[in-house]
């Protein structure tokens, strides 16, 4: 059965990723939450997205550069910003599928990780692998994966034409986090799902906002769906 992730929060403006978005969705019955992480000046793990606070909130400049008590400031659609440790305390046992943006947050990501022993809740996702495999080798337990790009293109290209996945791309994996095409390459097709799933991983897309795409999605029985619209999208899955 498909389930529902929520995509940096339900949120109106520019509230993504702040804890008011995430409420949103955790109170329409979504324990599946995407989320992006940064590092603070002092080394503490927020819930953010871009490199700087820009486009989202009512400051300028890199989040790194800034410390705690300046970025305590700082609103996003009027919001404050959300630390990952206030995320997780928030919730009673959410899925956080985290992003890790660059290389400055990974040591604060997994110091986080091992004070709280939080490693059943995280999945750790990248456009790199090797920023969620450098978490993971200094945490103390296993947590759940999905490839980087490079990666992903390989498990795509045997999907694609050997509808095979070899052991040795999907070990150590939870799932394929996929858009619905790359380009004009289509890459969830149903040669692709089938192929990923019996290489015991899951299928999750992102990110879908509109009903028809959701439903034959649904049908073509990928295990998630990350949208941005949220309330449409549990509507769908009924």
């Amino acid at each position: 059965m498909t389930y529902a992730f929520t995509h940096r929060g339900i949120r109106f403006g520019d509230e993504e990723n702040t804890l008011i978005a995430f409420q949103r969705a955790w109170d329409l019955g979504i324990t599946h939450l995407e989320t992006d992480v940064r590092a603070s000046k002092d080394g503490t793990v927020y819930a953010f997205h871009d490199e700087t606070l820009d486009r989202v909130t009512d400051a300028q400049g890199p989040l790194h550069e800034r410390t705690d008590e300046e970025l305590a400031t700082v609103r996003a659609g009027g919001q404050p910003l959300c630390t990952l440790r206030e995320l997780l305390r928030s919730f009673p046992n959410p899925v956080l599928n985290i992003d890790v943006k660059d290389e400055r947050v990974i040591a604060p990501l997994a110091k986080l990780i091992e004070e709280l022993g939080c490693h059943q809740q995280i999945a750790l996702a990248s456009f790199d692998s090797s920023r969620s495999a450098a978490v993971q080798h200094l945490i103390s337990a296993p947590v759940r994966r999905s490839p980087g790009m490079r990666q992903m293109a390989l498990i795509w290209l045997c999907a694609t034409l050997f509808a095979r996945i070899p052991h040795s791309l999907a070990q150590g994996f939870w799932a394929v986090q996929v858009p619905l095409k790359y380009g004009v390459l289509p890459v969830v097709t149903l040669r692709f799902i089938k192929a990923v799933q019996r290489a015991g991983l899951q299928v999750h897309v992102w990110v879908i906002d509109d009903e028809p795409t959701m439903r034959a999605l649904i049908e073509k029985k990928v295990d998630a769906i990350m949208s941005d619209d949220a309330e449409l999208l549990l509507q769908v899955l009924g």
